[in-house]
């Protein structure tokens, strides 16, 4: 029987996830993206949970909730039960002794194989547009908008449609440009590492694209969220001559000096080692020009 994408997304509506208190625990909303991933990257619909596990246990340590250990067995095992996904064999499993949930050592000796339902997998398969509507049901639903980017870049999703071009393409601007610049804030230095990624971060193009900038590094500046922002506002430039950062003169520091905006003024970026990533001197004078308020 032929899943329709109407039933596909009730099913992602009706997705029970644990709650306990003000938590809220996304297990099964990252097995899924998971599970779509593995159909854009040509993955068997039925994969064995040793292979899962790995990835699986460390989308839960970054996206997760803060805890000591993660359980990737549990998705893996309950996606089952809100009609999603199955599990082959069904059983006989050693069972945990607090639940009628397998012990993830059972799952790894049985050969455990799981993954989506035959039909709502053929459906996705064949329809590029409707998984890319698939994984914002999932984001917008499970997850902040602040990390549906690093989302999108640890599973390695693709989204399809005009919008999703542009994501996808902003996606890979970005993560060129931040490693060009060491993986820290050109403006203020600040750099943090976690679990192979580095948030916070992200790439400010100088010319924007709306109005003929490109997608090179050196149309881009690595930033953290908020002075990317600031930076867009045009709150502040970089003169193209020294290098060095320009403040607006209507900006007001309300709060104290040593946090405000005015320390920054006349201090030098922290560029790329390579040379040839520098700014491009064309970009920055299109920014102080058309962008900047002097």
């Amino acid at each position: 029987m032929k899943t329709t994408p109407k039933e596909f997304l009730a099913k992602i509506h009706r997705l029970k996830v644990y709650r306990k208190g003000n938590q809220r625990a996304p297990h099964k909303p990252l097995y899924l993206l998971y599970c779509i991933a593995s159909i854009q990257h040509g993955l068997p619909r039925l994969q064995l949970f040793a292979d899962i596990e790995p990835k699986l246990k460390e989308a839960l340590f970054r996206f997760g909730l803060s805890a000591k250990s993660q359980n990737p067995h549990y998705p893996f095992w309950r996606l089952k039960n809100d009609g999603l996904a199955e599990v082959s064999p069904s059983g006989p499993y050693s069972l945990r002794a607090s639940s009628d949930d397998p012990k993830k050592s059972s799952l790894i000796e049985m050969k455990a194989k799981g993954g989506l339902l035959h039909s709502d997998h053929s459906m996705l398969k064949s329809n590029l547009e409707f998984q890319t509507q698939c994984l914002h049901e999932i984001l917008d639903a499970h997850f902040p908008s602040s990390i549906h980017d690093e989302l999108i870049r640890f599973f390695d999703l693709r989204l399809f449609g005009a919008r999703a071009l542009d994501v996808n393409t902003e996606a890979q601007f970005s993560n060129r440009v931040i490693l060009a610049y060491g993986n820290r804030c050109a403006v203020t230095g600040f750099a943090i590492g976690y679990r192979g990624i580095f948030p916070g971060l992200e790439a400010a193009h100088i010319c924007w694209p709306q109005s003929g900038g490109n997608d090179e590094i050196r149309n881009g500046v690595a930033m953290t969220t908020l002075y990317r922002k600031l930076f867009h506002l045009g709150l502040f430039t970089i003169d193209m001559e020294t290098l060095k950062i320009r403040l607006s003169r209507q900006v007001v520091d309300i709060g104290a000096k040593k946090e405000g905006m005015s320390r920054l003024d006349g201090q030098k970026l922290l560029l790329p080692q390579d040379q040839r990533d520098w700014p491009d001197t064309d970009a920055l004078a299109w920014h102080s020009k058309w962008v900047f308020r002097h």
